[in-house]
């Protein structure tokens, strides 16, 4: 428990800044003035769109007088030229004129600037801000925003409440309201944001980029937002401070007693002195919910207090609910949070958490994802004796996934963020022998690299990164496995942070590695059974990508599966940030879908099988002892791990082998582009390789050659790997069959995908008009 609440503590600190300025605004039209009385900020209820182009607007919003950096107006008409996304945020039949404003953080102001006597120096980010608003009433303010971000030297966003003082400039410590440091994958996102502050104050929103001297600063990117509101706080649904009340939270009926608003305890040994707000930033105001554990209460008694119903989330686009927690006492019992379907009834507990956990506040958090209407349940409690208060403030949901925090209190297992440890996953034992090397926890300290972990994105954070070792050889491997999964009724996701970097590529070309997935069981027999539900190979970019990966059966456990290259000596293979949350999620990236027939070899054939009968002949996976003479894998520049036929026979049109894939099924595409890469070799004067189509409807079905290629007077030196690619029909169900004769040599194939679409029959010289043959 002592180590969650230091992780917890670390995490506080990163929003704990200070920062100062004032306002400067940007040349108004008269017509963008009208548009500022209509769209004012402190009207509380319109939108700042920011126009259509060409008559963009800035309503209220200014940029920071002296920062050298600034914002600007753009669309989607101009994103090519000027920069930004290349529509706004309304999606609307503007949507490519739209006005939004936004921050090209490859920006480098001028080393100094002098401001009203003040020496500002260069710039690092760039921030716009609001008129002087008033206190927000004990109610508070919703803000309502979109935002995009894109590109290698963006680092984030920030809206922040910056208190000033009587000549409407900063003054004091401004507070962090809400942040993210991820991209968007050029989506746009909405956020709300509820706050409560009884002083005069501006909203700022601050544009990250990456630090000055980090070299991908000098790279394209943009942080924009869009659709600005600034609200009544009862429109942040779901959102409460609970300042003015329960915020559409309703105490439920059917329990023993009624949660309570509160300020502070009245007794020193539970509860606690101030609400959160208070806690971090200090002040007299601020209140929170709690329960009075004190007489007539008896343990086992439990309050619960409901939120408004919600719309069901997509599969793609879960929430994340966060909340702050104050649990101080001898007596605590348990706080959980769960999730009602209101369409079937059904209820199930996603956050649990037992027992004191320190006198201080600390943030907790859950994914929230549910295929049908849904509300949120808080239930506390009553512990062992009558020291069991529990309170809650600064109720909170975001868009994304997020891992549970703090890790014990995740309903099921498998969440993780690797800042205490690694949460029940594991290596795999050495004496099983089934991998080489380890999956290690490293801190963000010991990187020696421009990357952090994800959590934290600092260098105090960890993540789990592949180890290197000078003696490992390419496709040197490491599984790291879960626990075995609880069973579910419905299918869940798998959401994860990852990256894989190969700062230095030669002249062959990517040779990082592999990141994989598997689900892992056992058969009947006790053997190791290995399904792949997502892959990605070599290099994928400098910076943290967001992954998903569906889990329609859970089986005994998920294994992620690391695989070195050649070039493992300056590459970078990590992931971090495990959350699973209910849904029928996509795969994202979209390249890292696993397909059936995709195979790269590394391990066995992925199902694909020898066709020929009673013949000593046939495909075979390539092995350190046994294969082609100077014919590294394609993948990974290793000795083995691709398939090849090697046939020595005189009489040409005797000696075929054929290899079939497993079932390709139907796909969204009536077409598919199925690609590998060949090498012929031997001695002899001519070898064969031919592709063929087979409906799967039945066995006697004819087949449809559709690429053939005949390598003739091979040259033994070097075989050298070529691409090839060939259109396939895929509105039924079928199979690909490969087939081989030669004389003295064969050929060796490697890296099977399969691609939506059509695609040119490649080389020039396999391509041949359609044949019907009999398949014997």
């Amino acid at each position: 428990m002592k180590l969650w609440l230091i992780t917890v503590l670390i995490t506080i600190s990163i929003y704990l800044e200070c920062q100062c300025g004032s306002i400067i605004q940007f040349p108004d039209t008269s017509e963008n003035l009208i548009r500022l009385k209509r769209q004012s900020p402190t009207t509380g209820s319109e939108t700042c769109d920011f126009g259509v182009d060409p008559n963009l607007v800035t309503c209220d919003w200014k940029n920071r007088n002296g920062s050298a950096l600034k914002w600007e107006l753009g669309a989607g008409t101009l994103s090519n030229w000027l920069g930004g996304p290349p529509v706004d945020a309304g999606q609307g039949d503007d949507a490519l004129r739209g006005g939004y404003i936004f921050f090209e953080t490859s920006l480098l102001a001028a080393p100094v600037l002098r401001v009203d006597d003040i020496t500002i120096r260069e710039g690092q980010n760039a921030f716009i801000e609001s008129i002087v608003l008033g206190s927000t009433g004990a109610e508070g303010k919703c803000i309502s925003f979109g935002f995009n971000i894109d590109g290698l030297s963006a680092a984030g966003l920030r809206v922040i409440l910056q208190p000033t003082n009587k000549e409407g400039k900063p003054d004091g410590f401004f507070r962090v309201l809400w942040g993210t440091k991820d991209p968007t994958n050029k989506n746009w996102m909405i956020s709300e944001v509820l706050y409560t502050y009884n002083k005069e104050h501006q909203i700022v929103f601050e544009g990250v980029a990456k630090d000055l001297p980090d070299p991908f600063r000098k790279f394209r990117g943009y942080v924009a937002v869009d659709n600005i509101a600034i609200k009544q706080g009862l429109e942040c649904k779901g959102h409460c401070t609970f300042e003015g009340g329960f915020c559409g939270w309703i105490n439920d009926e059917d329990d023993d007693f009624n949660w309570s608003l509160g300020r502070g305890s009245k007794n020193p040994s539970t509860g606690p002195a101030t609400d959160r707000s208070s806690f971090i930033y200090g002040g007299i105001e601020g209140g929170y919910a709690f329960i009075d554990s004190t007489y007539p209460r008896r343990p086992g008694d439990m309050a619960r207090i409901s939120s408004m119903e919600f719309e069901a989330t997509g599969p793609d686009t879960p929430m994340c609910l966060r909340f702050w927690t104050h649990m101080y006492g001898n007596g605590i019992g348990t706080l959980t949070v769960s999730i009602t379907d209101t369409r079937e009834g059904s209820n199930r507990d996603i956050w649990s958490l037992s027992g004191e956990a320190g006198n201080s506040w600390y943030q907790a958090e859950v994914p929230v994802a549910s295929p049908n209407p849904f509300k949120v349940t808080i239930t506390a409690k009553i512990g062992k004796n009558n020291l069991g208060d529990i309170a809650v403030d600064d109720i909170s949901l975001t868009p994304g996934s997020c891992p549970t925090a703090p890790q014990i209190a995740a309903s099921t297992s498998g969440d993780c963020t690797f800042e205490v440890d690694e949460c029940g996953w594991s290596n795999v034992a050495s004496r099983e022998r089934l991998d080489d090397i380890d999956w290690e926890r490293t801190s963000g300290a010991a990187l020696r690299s421009t990357v952090h972990d994800h959590t934290l994105g600092n260098d105090k954070g960890y993540l789990m990164t592949l180890s290197r070792s000078a003696l490992q050889r390419p496709g040197s491997r490491a599984w790291f496995t879960s626990r075995d999964l609880k069973a579910t009724t419905t299918p869940r996701c798998l959401s994860f942070w990852f990256v894989m970097n190969e700062p230095f590529i030669d002249a062959t070309g990517p040779s990082l590695g592999a990141l994989s997935i598997f689900l892992r069981s056992t058969d009947n027999s006790g053997g190791i059974v290995m399904k792949p539900i997502w892959r990605l190979y070599n290099h994928q970019g400098p910076d943290w990508q967001y992954a998903q990966a569906l889990i329609k059966d859970p089986n005994d456990a998920i294994l992620f599966e690391g695989i070195w290259g050649s070039g493992r000596a300056n590459g970078f293979i990590a992931f971090d940030d495990i959350t699973f949350f209910d849904g029928s999620c996509s795969t994202m990236p979209a390249g890292a879908k696993v397909r059936p027939g995709e195979c790269r070899f590394e391990r066995d054939m992925c199902d694909w099988i020898n066709g020929t009968d009673k013949s000593p002949a046939s495909w075979r996976m390539a092995t350190v002892n046994r294969r082609p003479a100077n014919l590294p894998d394609k993948t990974f520049g290793s000795p083995d791990g691709y398939i090849y036929y090697d046939l020595f026979n005189q009489i040409l049109g005797a000696n075929m082998v054929r290899l079939v894939s497993p079932v390709i099924p139907v796909t969204d595409e009536p077409q598919l582009c199925f690609s590998f890469w060949y090498a012929a070799f031997g001695a002899g004067e001519s070898a064969l390789l031919q592709i063929m189509r087979q409906d799967n409807s039945s066995g006697d079905s004819p087949a449809e050659k559709i690429w053939s290629l005949e390598a003739k007077n091979m040259d033994t030196t070097r075989p050298t790997w070529m691409p090839a690619q060939v259109t396939v029909e895929s509105n039924k169900p079928f199979h690909i069959v490969m087939e081989g004769q030669a004389t003295n040599g064969g050929f060796a194939i490697d890296d099977i995908t399969f691609t939506p679409g059509s695609c040119p029959t490649r080389p020039d010289k396999a391509s041949l008009k359609t044949q019907k043959l009999k398949v014997k």
